[in-house]
């Protein structure tokens, strides 16, 4: 009995302690965010429903299914309905065109569009995540259905291939130190201005990566930085919204090429970035295409700043827009039924 209470107190004792530790005003973990992006390499995810279509169908005209694609947006950066188009390929459409009744045409299979806007991931000012909401396309309509019309000699796979090109946008931000006397640095100066600096990148399959600065001049800095393809798909030119040419020509020319945007707001003084052009009206802003080149590019900056300047930060902001290309592949096995 004496040793049941003593168990007892042991644990008694135990969960006392804990409680005050629980209350002894030591920090709190978690809290408000203190970066601006969710981050991650995902833009459009995109997938078919479990069923749709089914693993298996028949020949003979006699199974009618329909395939079922799914949509969500797990980057930082909306879709909207027009740009994102998707497509159903990898069969000839006229094998799976019923002839009773006359079912779907070709033109149902291309170019299909979500009925909403593809809303990204976000995070509220106190750390809460909202997630994006699943939309789903159905092919070849919501009323047709693909039906496999002739006779196989036996049992034959294909292949139905989702393809959704839309355009994306990633954001980066990252900070510049400019000291009223960078070349000879006190020792309790607020930053450093030549080092790697710290940058922060939208979730997106491109992302901004290896933000660098460093002195060239009394009244002069260089920035440079690193676009690095982390996605899976293709990426094309955003020239035209939502267009990922299949052809090998137009892919040769439009294939890695982004359209850039370096603003670091310094409006008393030039900014000029190597291979990118002048924003009209804007001193501190440039923009311009450039291509990867095995999927990275850098780009490098050089940043005027005022003669009568003082010590302080400053944010640079970096924008990528492109076009991408994303696929996912489904094999239904079409059955051979002996009549």
């Amino acid at each position: 009995m004496n040793r049941e209470k003593h168990i007892t107190f042991i644990v008694f004792s135990i969960i006392l302690l804990l409680f005050i530790a629980g209350c002894g005003g030591g920090e709190v973990t978690g809290g408000a965010p203190t970066t601006p992006f969710l981050e991650g390499t995902q833009g459009l995810a995109i997938g078919f429903l479990e069923g749709s279509p089914p693993d298996e169908v028949t020949d003979g005209d006699i199974f009618p299914f329909q395939a079922i694609i799914s949509l969500k947006n797990m980057g930082e950066s909306d879709v909207a309905t027009t740009d994102a188009n998707v497509s159903l390929i990898g069969f000839l459409p006229s094998l799976f065109q019923s002839d009773s009744p006359a079912d779907f045409e070709d033109k149902d299979l291309i170019a299909k569009q979500s009925s909403e806007e593809l809303k990204a991931r976000q995070r509220d000012s106190e750390g809460n995540i909202i997630e994006s909401v699943e939309m789903i396309l159905t092919f070849p309509t919501d009323t047709k259905s693909f039906q496999y019309k002739d006779e196989l000699p036996g049992n034959t796979p294909f292949i139905f291939r989702a393809d959704v090109c839309y355009k994306y946008q990633t954001k980066a931000v990252s900070e510049i130190c400019v000291l009223a006397n960078q070349v000879d640095v006190a020792d309790d100066a607020i930053c450093a201005p030549s080092e790697s600096k710290a940058v922060f990148s939208s979730g997106s399959p491109i992302r901004v990566t290896g933000f660098r600065q460093n002195v060239v001049g009394k009244d002069k800095i260089q920035l440079s930085f690193d676009v690095a393809h982390t996605g899976s798909g293709d990426v094309f030119d955003p020239t035209i919204t939502a267009e990922c040419p299949k052809t090998p020509r137009d892919r040769r020319t439009k294939e890695d090429v982004i359209n850039i945007t370096v603003d670091t707001g310094l409006t008393t003084a030039t900014l000029n970035c190597v291979g990118l052009g002048d924003v009209a009206g804007a001193t501190a802003k440039q923009r311009g295409p450039v291509k990867l080149v095995n999927g990275r590019r850098t780009v490098t900056c050089t940043q005027g700043l005022d003669a009568g300047r003082t010590d302080f930060k400053k944010s640079v902001d970096v924008t990528l827009d492109f076009n991408y290309l994303s696929s996912a592949d489904k094999e239904i096995l079409v059955k051979h039924v002996i009549s």
